[in-house]
């Protein structure tokens, strides 16, 4: 057989192709295996950044409903201290009609007995002077109210200025908190916009790239195929590699074979045995019809010959009777 050298393929990878018959048979995509390595990190990074989002989302959505509870907390105290006002002003006992029947002081704003010695009431008959009266105590009582009432507007006064002060205070609070809240909107608008234009980014240079791998790998298997497709060509071409019969055939004598580059019979070598050997399976054939019917025959002449000997032994019983 004849040597198979560096003369035959000059490209030393296709030599090694060759000569590794469970990579030239199966073969390893190694480019597809990294590609879809590049894809499984690509849809990791993409659901982290979505998770992060919603964080991001669900963090800013609790802050707005915590602004809103406050806001909302405000507004139901307001209306409390409101509604306990009016009630207090607007639906006491003393402004009911009947307030006179049920005034637990109506005995004490009633009128004395006499109003001092002249009194037209008190007539001759009637006494003038008691023990222990005091005609001066309606006016000391009105002073005495008087005064009480002073100290109540001024107490009333100083907790009105309290109350206003503590509502400027809160609305103060309240234009502060509202302008966090718009900062913070801002904010996050802005990060929003920020990290989609980041995503925006990512996914343009991660399709520029797959774009880039996508031509390198449709590059590399079409610099493959033809180099496959060479291969076969070389193959087909090569007569040692196809295992050309006629290269046993001799130049002396053309029945003369080269036993060293012997590569088995040709076509019409293998056609003329198989004529031979059909020949011979129909000499067979007909040998062994004849062959039958010779046997038939013999087996017909034979029953024949049985037939006339129980005949004639059948005769002889019958002349012995």
């Amino acid at each position: 057989m004849g040597r198979f050298t560096a003369g035959n393929s000059a490209d030393p990878e296709r030599l090694e192709r060759i000569l590794n018959a469970k990579q030239r048979l199966i073969g390893v995509d190694t480019n597809a295996l990294d590609a879809q390595v590049a894809e499984k990190q690509r849809t990791k990074e993409a659901e982290k950044a979505a998770e992060l989002l919603y964080a991001d989302l669900t963090a800013s959505h609790a802050g707005q409903l915590t602004l809103g509870q406050l806001d909302a907390d405000a507004a139901r105290k307001e209306w409390d201290k409101e509604l306990q006002t009016f009630r207090s002003t607007q639906q006491g006992k003393a402004i009911t009609h009947e307030w006179d029947l049920n005034r637990p002081d109506a005995k004490s704003r009633d009128s004395p007995a006499r109003l001092g010695d002249n009194d037209p009431r008190c007539g001759p008959a009637s006494l003038q002077q008691f023990a222990g009266e005091d005609l001066q105590i309606g006016e000391r009582v009105t002073a005495q109210m008087k005064q009480c009432k002073a100290w109540w507007d001024e107490q009333s006064a100083i907790k009105a200025r309290q109350a206003q002060q503590q509502r400027e205070q809160q609305g103060a609070y309240g234009e502060h908190i509202k302008n966090l809240d718009t900062l913070q909107s801002s904010m996050i608008g802005q990060e929003a916009a920020a990290r989609a234009e980041l995503a925006r980014q990512v996914a343009e240079a991660n399709r520029e790239l797959c774009e880039l791998q996508a031509g390198r790998h449709n590059a590399a298997r079409e610099a493959e195929l033809q180099a496959k497709l060479a291969e076969l060509a070389a193959a087909q071409a090569d007569p040692w590699l196809s295992e050309d019969p006629h290269q046993a055939d001799s130049s002396i004598s053309p029945n003369r074979v080269r036993k060293d580059h012997w590569k088995g019979m040709s076509q019409q070598q293998r056609d003329a045995i198989m004529q031979q050997q059909l020949s011979q399976v129909e000499a067979r054939r007909a040998a062994a019809a004849a062959a039958a019917a010779a046997e038939a025959e013999a087996a017909a002449a034979q029953r024949n010959i049985h037939k006339t000997v129980m005949q004639q032994a059948q005769a002889a019983e019958e002349f012995k009777r």
